[in-house]
C-alpha cells in the first residue's frame, strides 16, 4: 500500500497555532505527528532567519527575541525551544 502525501498552506499565525497544539499532545500523539512537527520547526527556523530574529538566553533563564526592525520580546522559553529546536 502506497502512502499518499498531501501539502497544505499555512500562514505564520496558523503555523504558531499548530506548533502550540502539537506541543500539548501526549507522547504517542506527538510521535504520530513527528514529520509534521519537523516541517513546522524547519519553517519556523526559515522564517526567523529571513526576518533576522536573534535569540538570547538572559539571566533568569528567560528568552530574549529581537528582529531586524528592533521589536523585542522577553519571555520564558517553550519546552520545545529548550530541547535544541
Amino acid at each position: 500500500m502506497d502512502i499518499i502525501e498531501y501539502s497544505i498552506k499555512v500562514n505564520s499565525f496558523e503555523m504558531g497555532i499548530l506548533v502550540g497544539v502539537i506541543s500539548e499532545l501526549d507522547d504517542r500523539q506527538k510521535q504520530a505527528l513527528k514529520p509534521v512537527w519537523e516541517q513546522l520547526i524547519a519553517l519556523k527556523n526559515q522564517f526567523e532567519e529571513e526576518t533576522g530574529v536573534k535569540k538570547e538566553i538572559i539571566p533568569g533563564g528567560l528568552l530574549k527575541l529581537s528582529d531586524k526592525f528592533g521589536n523585542t520580546i522577553i519571555r520564558e522559553p517553550y519546552p520545545w525551544e529548550v530541547e535544541g529546536n
